[in-house]
């Protein structure tokens, strides 16, 4: 043994498995052990001998064991009682007819006797015991007459025992009372009994049993209280029977002073006992012999009692009303009972739990658990030496058990609040008014909603789940504890009483030898020999023959053991020195010739350890006592509103765990007591398995566990998301807007403080003995929540317009933060997973996602055909009109909650933030769309794009131009003269028949232009996207740059040419990166090795390799779009026109698209006018702000991809005229396009032509349209060239002629 004793304090202290996460519950054992110290049986007792004289001791414990039997058959009763579920509730009466034959009739009787049969059963058991119970008590008062009228000591322990068997029969009798059930499953039973009963062979025992259970059940004299009344009416014959109820009452007022009692429910049995042993003092009106209880003397001390606690628990959801109780009093009158006002304000208050007492016990609970922190720690440096035995003295097992009996008290003070609390709302339910003010519905369980549901307000409810919260926590503290300390409180009391049989009874053994006090003398060496561990030869039989001298001079020894003395131990040492020290004592009473046994300061501290050793009993059964101060399960049972509403069972709203859980949940503060209310479920639990002993009533809170964990669930993923939602919302928001937004809606933007760590990192939870994986269900629930966000935001942008991209964005922003938050606390799936899941990219098979095809879709469809490009502000933006189709969408309404988008508090300023981006679609939406998409879905865009522009060339534009080349081949448009000023030049050109002709086409505009305008977006956007991609490319590069060990050029040195370097950058093959060096040179200096090095430049090596073919990569989306579109081009015909007729070039005709192109440019310069009351005023919509800058960048590029540019720069009608307009700056060129001269000869000419006419708006509009087109053309020209050479088609050179 020697040998494996080290190996277990290894296991014991060595090994520790700590997951790190906080505990946030009352740990369960599974595996528990009942001490010596729960018998009654007093088995050893026996074996000493303890009759000396007329006292026998040992006699006395013998008797008690019979009680204490008792108590726990009543103890089964009471528990059968208030469980007690009607079989006729459930068993409807069978309705039979004249027409039912007998043999059926017989069958259902038989049936109905034999369901009944077991349940009359236990009525009968409860008859029996009563009357049984009844005679005990009568014996146990007779017994304590003649002691009591000689003023004797009595017993404390049996004193207990017969207060324990009156609150017993109190139960009982209320109970019986309360369960009108009872006499409706004993009608049914008797109903069957009289009809079958001759069939029945024991019909007259069975008929017995019915009368004697009538009587007890039906009683006509005294229908409530026949238990009581049977107890009081078994004393009317016991002489000096006042005298014993009066000293009963003086013992329950001594208990509650001296605070004799430890355990919650101890102290409302004295209250209950003395109310009933008022009833049994009272005289009855036939009693001659009876006195006026209330004015007894000795009495006198109950009515502030009564006015200060008039309502007092019983068991579970009852309670006991003083003031209604003692009506059955005959001398209790109205008076009396008018001086227990139990509605006042001070009564409430003492009562209620509040804002005061809130304080007072978190004072308590903070300043207990430091000094029993503290108090462990110091143990544990203790039990961490070698032979850490020696080293534990008596003061610091004192200090331990006093401070581990202190937490008993406080625990037990904590649940006796909320048990008082809770008695007085059941007494004192809401009133209508109120109930219904608070939205109760009324219906059937309305009863319970006035004293449970909406009897609590906010206040109320957060006081009472924070004491419960406290109280769950330090009895979670001890019961963790209890192997470090419960052998030094074993030691303790141990020391104690050794320390009393040795030492300190050695003078009064010398004083009873002297004065020839055998009796106390042996009573005190019967201590010795009963209680005394001594050191093998060191007995000390005869010190107190030795003079005092001597005797102070002895130095006691005795062993140091942490192992507690027996039950009889310290029951028998506690009645003899009650026997000895108490006031009553023979030996002390005293007188002018009798010596007293005791010295006055001997007796106060015999006295004081007397009343110390009561409270042994509680902490060696330490694991019982904790276990009834902590148990609250009276806040979920409900059999007395069950069975005085008639229902089976009550909604969950109405059950207290479930509405402090649902408090906590929705409040702001305590997030971490949120288990501690889910504790009273497994208090109902223990209760019901342990000790109602029955199961049917733990599979009803089993089912409302389950119902309730399912909840809990919900409600607090529901929050925890919305808290992180929140937080993300806070952190992404810009905080001079954030601030300026609550400057102008105070209060709105706020975070709550976060109360969910320590529910997240809590793993596991145990429920009714099940364990739960808390840590994964939250994340499975919070996950869903996650994926439920994200398929709303997917669902929400493929059901919009392109331009909602930026709030698309914002949206995924924060919910993959918000997910990034809770994934430091929870195990989530990545984002990017879930995304993919939502988009439909989780399949090979998937060619894009659903955003992708969404974005394809739009552009295709909405953005390319009737949006409107301005190159100026890189922007598209909705068309007033359009000539394409109206694109229409599959609306899905997407319906989640506000918090899903930004958090609580949130939507409203990122909302207005994100309206501006909605009314165009720019380069922001197109950084937004490369964020939200994946990167392999920009080639599948890409390509749907080029197929749109593909389409359009060959199914719109080309028959359309076709048209416009057979007007144009008719015959040819000259450009105007010089001379003739652009005023002139656009009124021929207007007038032209041919231009007429082309403008006059129906298609021209809904077909050609529109066709133009779409591949002219398509290209724009191309363009726009390259643009975004570089930017992206470029932001890139700067970051990696340092890492890459790229730098930039150094300055040129002084005398040399300003050529500008090959490169933009310097690549330093043969320096490292500075990165690398700073990590190296950090290594070094810790002495880190070179092979840590090495895998660092390893690792450098691959990213840099990754990092750098993305930087070089130089192919541009835009110039390979313009090949493809290229070599479209190439093998179509008809955009080349007819050939010359003088073969190099035709000025004046022509049908290419240059031609084609210049003359429909000059149609979309022009602006439609009208005269209104003689003015000239805008007849529509120009084509520009219908078409924008699609349509010159359409015809532009396929211009200069057909080769034409520089022709149509030169021909172009519309160039012509601005360059006519450009020959000349003065005031009436400004205003007509004409010079001086010019004037002179149009005037002077047969024309008389009219000035005024030239200045039209028609004309000005077609000047401010035509510049703006051609710095378009300009821009779009200059832009392609920066991207791509195309020969031109003919190879053309003009030169002077040579000189002859």
């Amino acid at each position: 043994m020697s040998k494996l004793l080290p190996d277990v304090e290894k296991l014991d202290h060595k090994i520790a498995v700590d997951t790190g996460s906080p505990n946030i519950e009352v740990p369960n054992e599974a595996v528990t052990y009942e001490s010596g110290w729960k018998s009654v049986q007093y088995l050893s007792a026996k074996a000493f001998n303890t009759q000396f004289g007329k006292e026998d001791f040992s006699g006395e414990l013998k008797e008690f064991s019979k009680v204490w039997e008792l108590l726990k058959e009543g103890e089964k009763l009471v528990a059968m009682l208030y469980t007690f579920r009607s079989c006729s509730q459930a068993l409807k009466d069978v309705q039979t007819t004249a027409d039912t034959p007998h043999e059926i009739k017989m069958e259902i009787y038989h049936t109905e006797f034999k369901i009944f049969s077991p349940e009359i059963q236990k009525l009968v058991n409860l008859m029996n015991f009563h009357e049984k119970a009844v005679d005990m008590f009568r014996n146990l008062i007779v017994s304590l007459t003649q002691a009591e009228r000689k003023k004797e000591v009595h017993s404390q322990l049996k004193l207990d025992l017969i207060v324990k068997l009156l609150d017993l029969l109190i139960k009982l009798d209320k109970l019986k009372d309360m369960k009108s059930n009872l006499v409706n499953d004993f009608a049914r039973y008797k109903r069957a009994l009289a009809l079958i009963g001759n069939e029945l062979g024991n019909k007259k025992e069975l008929e017995a049993s019915v009368f004697a259970l009538q009587s007890f059940l039906c009683n006509a004299q005294h229908p409530h209280g026949l238990i009581i009344w049977s107890a009081k009416k078994k004393l009317e014959d016991v002489p000096d029977a006042i005298e014993v109820i009066c000293m009963l009452l003086g013992h329950c007022r001594e208990a509650l002073e001296k605070r004799r009692y430890l355990c919650p429910d101890e102290k409302h049995m004295l209250h209950r006992v003395i109310v009933y042993l008022m009833y049994i003092l009272d005289a009855e009106k036939d009693n001659s012999r009876g006195i006026n209880a209330f004015k007894e003397r000795r009495a006198t001390f109950v009515m502030g009692l009564f006015k200060q606690a008039p309502v007092i628990p019983l068991f579970g959801d009852m309670q006991i009303q003083i003031k209604y109780d003692l009506d059955r009093c005959q001398n209790w009158t109205v008076q009396s009972r008018e001086q227990i006002d139990d509605t006042s304000d001070r009564v409430r208050r003492n009562y209620m739990i509040d804002n005061m007492k809130r304080q007072k016990i978190r004072a308590d609970y903070s300043a207990y658990v430091s000094k029993f922190c503290t108090l462990i720690n110091s143990i544990r440096a203790i039990r961490s030496t070698p032979n850490f035995s020696e080293k534990i003295k008596m003061p610091l097992c004192a200090k331990t058990y006093h401070t581990v009996l202190e937490g008993l008290h406080l625990i037990s003070e904590w649940n006796r609040a909320i048990r008082m609390q809770s008695a007085y709302k059941c007494a004192h339910p809401l009133d209508e008014k109120e109930y219904k003010s608070k939205g109760g519905q009324g219906g059937k369980g309305h009863e319970y909603e006035r004293v449970v549901r909406y009897a609590y307000n906010q206040n109320e409810l957060s006081t009472l789940v924070d004491v419960i919260g406290m109280l769950k926590g330090l009895g979670s503290l001890l019961q963790k504890s209890e192997t470090i300390f419960i052998d030094l409180c074993w030691r303790y009391i141990h020391d104690v009483m050794q320390h009393f049989v040795h030492a300190m009874l050695t003078r009064p053994m010398r004083k009873a030898f002297k004065a020839h006090r055998s009796q106390v003398l042996r009573i005190m060496q019967t201590m010795r020999e009963i209680c005394a561990d001594n050191i093998p030869g060191a007995e000390m039989t005869d010190d107190y023959k030795q003079v005092k001298k001597e005797i102070l001079e002895i130095e006691y020894k005795f062993p140091n053991r942490f192992t507690p003395p027996t039950v009889d131990q310290v029951v028998l040492m506690r009645r003899m020195m009650n026997f000895i020290c108490s006031e009553r004592a023979e030996g002390n009473k005293g007188g002018f010739f009798n010596k007293r046994d005791l010295k006055k300061e001997w007796q106060e501290e015999w006295l004081k350890i007397y009343d110390d050793s009561y409270f042994f009993q509680y902490v060696l059964n330490f694991k019982d006592s904790l276990r009834q101060s902590m148990d609250l399960s009276f806040l979920w049972y409900r059999e007395f509103y069950l069975n005085m509403t008639k229902q089976p069972q009550f909604p969950i709203d109405m059950s207290m765990p479930w509405i402090l859980t649902k408090f906590v949940i929705q409040g702001v503060q305590m997030k971490e007591n949120i288990f501690y209310p889910m504790e009273i479920y497994n208090d109902a639990a223990e209760v019901a398995l342990s000790y109602l002993d029955q199961r049917y009533l733990f599979d009803e809170i089993e089912a409302e566990v389950n119902l309730t964990f399912d909840q809990l669930l919900v409600y607090l993923s529901k929050e925890i998301f919305k808290y992180f939602k929140t937080l993300a919302g806070s952190i992404l928001l810009d905080h001079e807007y954030a601030a300026a937004y609550d400057r102008f809606k105070a209060g709105t933007l706020r975070v709550p403080v976060s109360r969910y760590s320590t529910l997240m990192s809590q793993q596991t939870v145990r429920l009714l003995g099940r364990v739960v994986n808390l840590q994964v269900l939250l994340a499975q629930h919070i996950l869903e929540s996650f994926r439920k966000n994200v398929s709303g935001i997917v669902s929400k942008f493929t059901s919009g317009p392109l331009s909602n991209a930026c709030e698309t964005k914002s949206f995924l922003d924060n919910a993959r933060l918000a997910h990034l938050l809770a994934s430091k606390h929870l195990p989530l799936d990545s984002f990017d997973t879930i995304l993919k899941e939502m988009d439909g990219r989780v399949s090979l098979m998937q060619g894009c996602g659903k955003m992708a095809a969404h974005v394809a879709e739009e552009l295709n469809g909405d953005i390319l055909p009737n949006w409107t490009f301005c190159s100026g502000t890189r922007r598209f933006v909705p068309s007033v009109t359009s000539y394409a189709e109206k694109h229409t969408r599959d609306i899905v309404r997407v319906k989640l909650p506000k918090h899903y988008w930004y958090g609580a508090g949130y939507h409203s300023p990122n909302s207005q933030l994100q309206a501006g981006f909605k009314k165009y679609f720019g380069a922001e939406h197109l950084h937004a769309l490369l964020d939200i998409l994946d990167i392999a879905d920009v080639p599948y865009i890409l390509n749907e794009i080029l197929s749109f522009i593909e389409r359009n060339i060959g199914e719109s534009l080309m028959p359309s131009m076709e048209k416009v080349q057979q007007v144009l081949q008719k015959a040819p448009i000259p450009l105007p003269k010089a001379y003739m000023g652009p005023a002139l030049a656009y009124q021929g050109l207007i007038n032209n028949n041919l231009v007429k002709a082309v403008q006059s086409w129906p298609a021209l505009k809904s077909v050609f232009f529109q066709s133009l305008r779409e591949i002219g977006n398509a290209f724009a956007f191309i363009h726009l996207i390259e643009s975004v991609l570089n930017e992206r490319n470029d932001s890139r590069f700067t970051q990696i740059a340092f890492y890459m060990a790229v730098r930039p050029h150094p300055p040129p040195a002084r005398g040399h040419g300003d050529e500008p370097p090959l490169t933009p950058f310097l690549v330093d093959k043969k320096r490292n990166s500075p990165f690398y060096s700073v990590v190296s040179k950090t290594y070094e200096k810790l002495g880190g090795a070179t092979l840590m090095q090495r895998e660092i430049k390893a690792n450098m090596d691959k990213a840099e390799k990754y990092m750098k073919s993305n930087v070089e990569q130089n192919a541009s989306i835009f110039a390979a779009t313009l090949r493809r579109v290229s070599g479209i081009l190439e093998t179509v015909e008809v955009f080349d026109g007819a050939e010359p007729a003088n073969g190099v070039l035709d000025t004046h005709s022509g049908s290419d698209f240059a031609k084609v192109f210049s003359v429909a440019q000059f149609v979309f310069c022009t602006s439609p006018t009208q005269m209104k009351d003689g003015k000239e005023v805008r007849a529509g919509l120009e084509e520009h702000s219908i078409l924008g800058d699609g349509f010159a960048w359409g015809g532009c590029v396929l211009v200069y991809l057909l080769g034409y540019s520089a022709r149509f720069e030169m021909l172009d009608l519309c160039n012509h005229i601005l360059n006519i307009a450009a020959s000349d700056d003065t005031e009436m060129m400004t205003e007509l396009g004409l010079t001086a001269d010019q004037l002179r000869k149009l005037q002077a000419g047969k024309q008389g032509m009219n000035m005024a006419s030239l200045k039209t708006l028609a004309m000005k509009q077609f000047m401010r349209n035509a510049k703006y087109s051609r710095s378009v053309n300009a821009f779009v020209f200059s832009t392609i060239r920066s991207y791509i050479n195309v020969n031109p088609v003919n190879d053309l050179r003009f030169s002077p002629p040579k000189p002859t």
